[in-house]
């Protein structure tokens, strides 16, 4: 009888954390949107070689007119071309968008291709080449194993890119996915007592802790963080599994 009861408590934890996953996982795909934004001020602002600029400028705004129509393959197709073609910023901005558009229609398999050529391209900025990766292990989450998973985001963890956080908290998730909850909690421990993390992920990162059990009370003590998010807006221990519940 005490293993059916253990067996229950197991699902309702497993499908509570589930569920707090769903409500955070489209929060990772907005780094993405920001990231594009980011580089348009850079290829606005930096580019010298205007008129290549101008002609890969007026490529990928044909690009995008074609995704907005609805015409996704033939865009995707068209950023691909100036991507490999491309000699000004718009290289980068257009593997990204490109990326998108076959996400967008359900092809994460080659939307994972043109992150990898992304983040294997010598030529593109470090800061884009580590989002591409970055990228590329989240369209993955729900479908590779853990391990590739793991190895995709290895070097963005063990380096100083400044997407360390969020590649934490995508390892952590794909821990607490896979059922290694002991995993989980130390990278959301980590997480919530580590100063260069947003504060908006240290408080996703508690409350995810919180629902495995954890404590955001001891991570803070045993890390160099505090807890400097707004009080009316950190999770509380009592209330995170009821949250998580809910939904």
């Amino acid at each position: 009888m005490a293993d059916i009861f253990r067996e229950v408590d197991e699902d309702l934890r497993h499908e509570r954390y589930l569920k707090l996953w769903r409500r955070w996982r489209y929060w990772l795909l907005g780094v993405g949107v920001l990231a594009l934004g980011g580089a348009v001020a850079v290829v606005v602002i930096g580019d010298a070689q205007e008129s290549a600029r101008q002609a890969d400028g007026r490529q990928f705004a044909a690009a995008m007119a074609e995704a907005e129509a609805g015409r996704g393959g033939q865009a995707a197709e068209r950023l691909a071309m100036l991507a490999a073609d491309s000699e000004t910023g718009y290289a980068a901005l257009a593997r990204l968008a490109e990326a998108d558009a076959r996400a967008r229609r359900g092809d994460v398999t080659n939307a994972v291709h043109a992150y990898d050529l992304m983040a294997g391209d010598s030529r593109v900025d470090p800061l884009y080449r580590d989002l591409a990766a970055l990228l590329a292990a989240q369209r993955l989450i729900d479908r590779a194993p853990l391990v590739e998973i793991n190895q995709r985001l290895a070097p963005l963890l063990a380096g100083d890119s400044p997407w360390r956080p969020l590649a934490a908290e995508l390892s952590a998730i794909a821990e607490m996915r896979a059922g290694n909850e002991a995993a989980a909690r130390g990278l959301f421990a980590g997480l919530v007592s580590d100063p260069a993390a947003p504060i908006g992920l240290r408080q996703r990162a508690a409350e995810l802790l919180q629902s495995l059990g954890g404590s955001v009370e001891e991570a803070l003590a045993g890390g160099t963080g505090s807890a400097d998010w707004d009080d009316a807006e950190a999770p509380a221990p009592s209330d995170a599994p009821e949250d998580g519940a809910a939904e």
